[in-house]
């Protein structure tokens, strides 16, 4: 089978590697879509820890095409795949933290992912959607369950102002849930104006320009605001513009050397709470669940899709001005 394969930093391989076959306890996976996200260019880059060499890919889903010995799945399902596997034993699992499991791997990261024509999964990763869902939304399923994961942190009840700093992927899915969860104000602010009109049109309220507006003036006394960039500058932003007694949750993703400077004082006496939100911890079959819903709107979403060889000039390149989700049909 065709797989690409990161061998080292800034590596990669179009390869045939052997497809594996699937023992008790596994299936195997043919591949029908898989998005490349922030991290996969983090992971490309030496950014983010992995293995290597390793297949990239952990939004993916498709098919089933084999299962082992007594598999509770069947041949033809149509399926999401949670690309974190967990040991479900240990203190954090335990308590539902299974994000800090100390035996973490994951698809894509530490194990062989989904950019790729066919990926062996365990059985405990998989999630059948509904048999008609445009295979293209498969795509969508983990980083889906990765925002479902901030909105449960932030708890939002309705009537919340809710501010968005970041216009990508996870930033236009949160605009989304917000709606969903009877925010009364939704602001995205991002550089790109093809974003926000996205974003008008998928639920925000107002969208603003950061380039040409000063966000810490026109973006004030925000209940939540979601920190969907993974930069410096909209961390700081966003302590700025939430209220005193708010909440910032910080989805974005960061090289993992990034430092900055904050200032204590200003958390203490505006007791402003800052949370990290960290992967999917038992999000993914909810993220399944609204995707095959349709209740989403995610099409508009869609950038640009490509084969297996189109994987490389994407990582090489930044995305284009505007474009929001690429998507690899193996």
């Amino acid at each position: 089978m065709k797989a690409v394969v990161l061998k080292a930093i800034n590596e990669l391989e179009l390869a045939e590697v052997e497809r594996p076959e699937p023992g008790p306890g596994f299936s195997l996976i043919r591949v029908l879509a898989c998005g490349i996200c922030g991290t996969d260019r983090h992971i490309y880059k030496g950014e983010y820890p992995s293995s290597k060499p390793v297949i990239l890919g952990h939004e993916f889903g498709g098919v089933i095409e084999e299962v082992g010995p007594s598999s509770k799945f069947k041949v033809g399902q149509l399926v999401s795949i949670d690309p974190n596997i967990v040991c479900g034993k240990c203190p954090d699992c335990l308590a539902k933290r299974t994000a800090f499991c100390p035996e973490l791997t994951a698809l894509g990261v530490n194990i062989n992912g989904g950019i790729a024509e066919y990926v062996l999964t365990p059985d405990s990763q998989i999630y059948p959607v509904a048999a008609g869902l445009n295979p293209l939304h498969l795509a969508f399923i983990e980083p889906l369950a990765c925002s479902i994961r901030g909105m449960d942190l932030a708890a939002l009840k309705g009537g919340e102002r809710v501010a968005i700093l970041g216009g990508g992927v996870i930033g236009l899915l949160v605009v989304q849930l917000a709606k969903l969860a009877g925010a009364s104000e939704i602001v995205l602010v991002t550089r790109q104006k093809f974003r926000r009109d996205v974003a008008l049109k998928i639920g925000a309220t107002r969208v603003v320009d950061p380039k040409n507006e000063d966000v810490s003036q026109v973006v004030t006394g925000m209940d939540v605001t979601f920190e969907c960039a993974g930069a410096v500058d909209t961390f700081k932003q966003s302590q700025v513009i939430t209220r005193r007694g708010g909440c910032v949750i910080v989805l974005g993703l960061t090289a993992a050397d990034t430092n900055l400077e904050i200032n204590p004082f200003s958390i203490v006496v505006n007791e402003l709470r800052i949370q990290g939100s960290f992967l999917n911890p038992l999000t993914q079959s909810r993220a399944a669940e609204l995707v095959s819903s349709g209740k989403l709107n995610l099409d508009i979403l869609i950038s640009k899709v490509v084969d297996l060889d189109g994987v490389q000039a994407v990582l090489d390149t930044p995305p284009a001005e505007g474009d929001i989700k690429y998507i690899v049909c193996p």
